[in-house]
Protein backbone atom coordinates (compact mmCIF):
# COMPACT_ATOMS: atom_id res chain seq x y z
CA UNK A 1 0.00 0.00 0.00
CA UNK A 2 2.70 2.24 0.22
CA UNK A 3 4.40 2.04 -2.69
CA UNK A 4 0.75 2.87 -4.02
CA UNK A 5 0.64 6.03 -2.46
CA UNK A 6 4.31 6.85 -3.45
CA UNK A 7 3.74 6.45 -7.00
CA UNK A 8 -0.09 8.29 -6.82
CA UNK A 9 2.04 11.08 -5.16
CA UNK A 10 5.04 11.06 -7.51
CA UNK A 11 2.53 11.27 -10.48
CA UNK A 12 0.51 13.97 -8.83
CA UNK A 13 3.66 16.05 -8.54
CA UNK A 14 4.51 15.52 -12.46
CA UNK A 15 1.06 16.72 -13.71
CA UNK A 16 1.51 19.83 -11.82
CA UNK A 17 4.31 20.06 -14.06
CA UNK A 18 2.00 20.06 -17.42
CA UNK A 19 1.49 22.51 -19.47
CA UNK A 20 -1.84 21.97 -20.30
CA UNK A 21 -3.35 23.50 -23.93
CA UNK A 22 -5.41 26.51 -23.95
CA UNK A 23 -9.60 25.21 -24.86
CA UNK A 24 -9.41 27.22 -28.45
CA UNK A 25 -6.04 24.98 -29.36
CA UNK A 26 -8.01 21.44 -28.42
CA UNK A 27 -10.74 22.59 -30.37
CA UNK A 28 -8.96 23.10 -32.96
CA UNK A 29 -7.11 20.07 -32.94
CA UNK A 30 -9.93 17.90 -32.38
CA UNK A 31 -12.22 19.27 -35.59
CA UNK A 32 -8.71 18.96 -37.52
CA UNK A 33 -7.98 15.19 -36.74
CA UNK A 34 -12.47 14.33 -37.41
CA UNK A 35 -11.78 16.48 -40.30
CA UNK A 36 -8.99 14.43 -41.78
CA UNK A 37 -10.15 11.06 -40.31
CA UNK A 38 -13.09 11.97 -42.49
CA UNK A 39 -11.36 12.85 -45.66
CA UNK A 40 -9.64 9.52 -45.30
CA UNK A 41 -12.62 7.53 -44.84
CA UNK A 42 -14.29 8.80 -47.60
CA UNK A 43 -10.72 8.50 -50.04
CA UNK A 44 -10.40 4.72 -48.72
CA UNK A 45 -14.03 4.00 -49.46
CA UNK A 46 -14.15 5.51 -53.19
CA UNK A 47 -10.91 3.53 -53.79
CA UNK A 48 -12.65 0.28 -52.09
CA UNK A 49 -15.56 0.92 -54.73
CA UNK A 50 -13.45 1.59 -57.24
CA UNK A 51 -11.26 -1.82 -56.73
CA UNK A 52 -14.18 -3.83 -55.88
CA UNK A 53 -16.06 -2.48 -59.82
CA UNK A 54 -12.54 -3.60 -61.12
CA UNK A 55 -12.32 -6.53 -59.62
CA UNK A 56 -15.70 -7.73 -60.58
CA UNK A 57 -15.58 -6.56 -64.53
CA UNK A 58 -12.31 -8.96 -64.31
CA UNK A 59 -13.66 -11.99 -62.89
CA UNK A 60 -16.81 -11.25 -65.43
CA UNK A 61 -14.74 -11.81 -68.09
CA UNK A 62 -13.27 -14.70 -66.99
CA UNK A 63 -16.83 -16.17 -66.60
CA UNK A 64 -17.72 -15.07 -70.39
CA UNK A 65 -14.41 -17.03 -71.29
Amino acid sequence: MKKLKEFLSGVWEELKHVTWPRRELVVKATISVIVFSLTVGVYLWILDLTFTKIISFILSLRGSL
